[in-house]
């Protein structure tokens, strides 16, 4: 059932909240909604109606601040009723695959934040830590070859002269594994880019090694 501006019941939030920005129609030739996933028994009441909302927002939302006493009531709750509500939420609303997707990277998220520090501050994440490239790689890549091999990497274009696959292969693989976490690090991809970035990452290696040069033009993958 689709309202306006209607109230969203839930045991872990009640929230104002618009579903019909979720769907593109209403009436009788919508399809079929899935099964409504049920809170676990014994979960509701453990998060109070004042930190529900705040939980939902970092989980939904990608917003709002957790203070420690809504941090431990989430762990008194326990990590099965924390699972519990988010997918009894998501089973209610309709979310793209990647919107899932991000919903359940910031519900790990929150979850570990929790578990890490007394609260969560501000209306963004905590970032991931950066990673350092290896001590000892910088310059083994020259400044004309390195934003090819960045090309191949991480934009799928460019071409890679028999110089260039020499010098990232006498780099050595931990170098180029290095580089390639190192940028990922300090970035926002997807999971499904982070795949597609790494699939490319190997390919790049495999196809120097094999013919001392690329032409993205020219080669079958």
């Amino acid at each position: 059932m689709c309202h306006g501006k209607g109230s969203f019941h839930h045991p872990l939030v009640r929230i104002t909240t618009s579903v019909c920005k979720r769907s593109g129609h209403i009436g009788g030739t919508q399809a079929a909604p899935a099964t409504i996933i049920q809170p676990l028994k014994g979960c509701a009441g453990k998060v109070t109606s004042a930190c529900g909302p705040k939980i939902y927002e970092f989980v939904f939302d990608n917003s709002g601040i957790l203070s420690e006493k809504c941090r431990e009531q989430l762990l008194n709750a326990g990590r099965e009723c924390h699972d519990s509500d988010t997918n009894s939420i998501l089973s209610e609303g309709e979310f793209s695959k990647e919107e899932r997707e991000e919903i359940l990277a910031r519900h790990s998220e929150v979850w570990n934040l929790c578990k890490r520090s007394g609260h969560i501050g501000g209306t963004q994440p905590v970032p991931a830590p950066t990673v350092q490239p290896l001590t000892g790689c910088a310059g083994k890549v020259t400044s004309a070859c390195g934003p090819k091999v960045y090309a191949f990497v991480f934009d799928k274009s460019g071409v890679l002269s028999k110089k260039c696959c020499e010098l990232l292969s006498n780099a050595g693989r931990q170098c180029h594994d290095s580089e390639t976490n190192s940028i990922l690090s300090k970035e926002e991809f997807s999971a499904e880019e982070k795949k597609e970035i790494m699939k490319r990452h190997n390919q790049v290696w495999n196809l120097c090694k094999k013919n001392g040069h690329i032409d993205i033009e020219n080669t079958v993958f």
